[in-house]
């Protein structure tokens, strides 16, 4: 399938993934309200974290072989089962850790009931081998399925979560889809891979599995288990402040990983053929079209980002506002991150490197939770992310220009930096002149875009967004002949 199509399918998914939970988000956040919105979240969080246990580096290993071996089905085969397989072993030490935990550690005593459902996540979360099918870049499938059981799961909490008691069953929801699409995938599969354990060889895949899943658990310190620790020296009403900020982040950052996803099995591919100029062609697009999105976006959210949030989730959030506002320069950051670490150093198999530059990420969210979390709460919280996501991009940078003699655009992000401050300024007399509500976001999002498109067109000459232009003349022009 070409590259265009799976960005679309790739950016429907991703979309998807964290537009429909946004869908019923307004809906549950007042339902439930603060208190049990924090419970929730607390927990999904905790969960989460030994999901990425389980998983260790099968997000990133799994789609770099499983793309290196897809037009033969019996090593395709082997390479599948030998990742499961160690893929089983890390899940079954996360299940017995999460399960100690529970009986050990005093605060995680009155959500015993919840975690429980969570270990049933972590089981099936085995099962789910969405690695296997971004490898195969068969993005069409994963889009179709994942598209339909979302359906079901709004409209089940619709029909279903009607009152503040009803958290836990909401929980229990968003772990269904979890269960829903483990079955499907696994079902599907054997289309594609035969399943026997004779074929199972751990030693070419063990080393990266291990380094890489080291890597995502630093990289998650700051992303998943930041609510944990607040919820540790707070309470659950700052975790609820900090982690509706996210929801709101996450459904942005969706668009913009959409193209990272699925140009990494690309630039994967490229370089095991030997192809490294296109290699670098691919990196400098995307570092263009994280340009375009970014940018426009983090002006957005500075001006009216806390007004967009207040129609999601409606009164008594106001705490999520300042963070919000803090973390929107990470759109930029973690763009430009992903493309450093994934598409670049990753593809270069430097498991090594990457594994360090997460470790001392990971070192510097810790002592700034200490530090500072405690007496912020949820806006602490929002610094620490973004102060720990821009070590690991300048750590990476250094690395890949000491390697490879390949400098990140810092020029060009200087370029947009300058191009983009008139407009964050013309937002904000836009947004005092016409207040608050529907009517201030729909102007703001109007001045933004046709600024952002003249500005890349015609001023910065992005190439991404030249092309989207074109795209879009030659459809009028197709449509007027018509």
């Amino acid at each position: 399938m070409s590259l265009k199509k799976n960005f679309i399918y790739s950016c429907i998914l991703t979309v998807s993934t964290y537009l429909f939970p946004l869908l019923v988000y307004p809906y549950v956040s007042r339902t439930l309200g603060l208190s049990n919105i924090g419970i929730v979240n607390f927990v999904d969080s905790l969960v989460n974290y030994f999901v990425f246990l389980s998983m260790m580096g099968i997000s990133t290993v799994g789609i770099r072989e499983i793309a290196a071996v897809r037009s033969n089905r019996r090593s395709l085969s082997a390479t599948f089962m030998s990742l499961l397989s160690l893929t089983i072993i890390t899940t079954l030490i996360a299940i017995a850790t999460l399960w100690i935990a529970m009986y050990t550690v005093p605060k995680l005593f009155p959500f015993r009931d919840l975690l429980y459902v969570g270990l049933v996540k972590l089981v099936f979360n085995l099962l789910l081998i969405e690695w296997f099918f971004v490898g195969m870049e068969n993005f069409k499938y994963i889009t179709q399925r994942s598209i339909l059981i979302k359906c079901i799961y709004v409209a089940s909490v619709f029909l279903f979560v009607r009152e503040p008691a009803d958290y836990k069953l909401y929980f229990f929801l968003g772990v269904a889809v979890v269960i829903a699409n483990a079955l499907i995938n696994i079902v599907y599969s054997r289309r594609f891979v035969g399943y026997s354990f004779r074929l199972v060889n751990l030693k070419p895949y063990y080393k990266a599995f291990l380094i890489m899943g080291v890597y995502i658990l630093f990289t998650n310190v700051y992303t998943y288990l930041n609510p944990v620790w607040l919820g540790f020296v707070t309470d659950t009403d700052e975790v609820g402040y900090f982690t509706t900020a996210t929801k709101l982040h996450h459904i942005i950052m969706a668009v913009l990983l959409s193209f990272t996803n699925i140009l990494y099995p690309r630039v994967s591919n490229l370089l095991a053929d030997g192809n490294k100029e296109e290699f670098w062609n691919k990196i400098n697009t995307a570092f263009e079209a994280i340009f375009l999105f970014s940018f426009p976006t983090i002006v957005f959210l500075l001006v009216a980002g806390p007004d967009l949030l207040h129609l999601c989730v409606g009164d008594g959030f106001e705490g999520s506002y300042l963070p919000l506002r803090i973390i929107s320069p990470l759109v930029l950051v973690i763009g430009v991150e992903q493309i450093l670490v994934i598409q670049i150093l990753l593809a270069m198999r430097q498991d090594s490197t990457v594994l360090r530059n997460s470790f001392i990420g990971a070192l510097a969210a810790l002592l700034l939770n200490v530090l500072i979390t405690a007496r912020l709460g949820a806006p602490g919280s929002a610094i620490v992310w973004v102060m720990a996501e821009g070590v690991i991009m300048v750590l990476s940078a250094f690395d890949i220009y000491r390697k490879y003699h390949y400098l990140m655009p810092v020029r060009r992000m200087t370029l947009y930096c300058l191009a983009y401050f008139p407009l964050l300024l013309i937002a904000l007399l836009v947004y005092r002149a016409v207040g608050s509500g529907y009517t201030m976001l729909a102007v703001v999002a109007v001045v933004v875009i046709v600024y952002a498109f003249l500005t890349e067109v015609f001023i910065l000459k992005n190439k991404v967004a030249m092309q989207l232009a074109d795209t879009v003349r030659q459809f009028l022009h197709s449509r007027h002949n018509h």
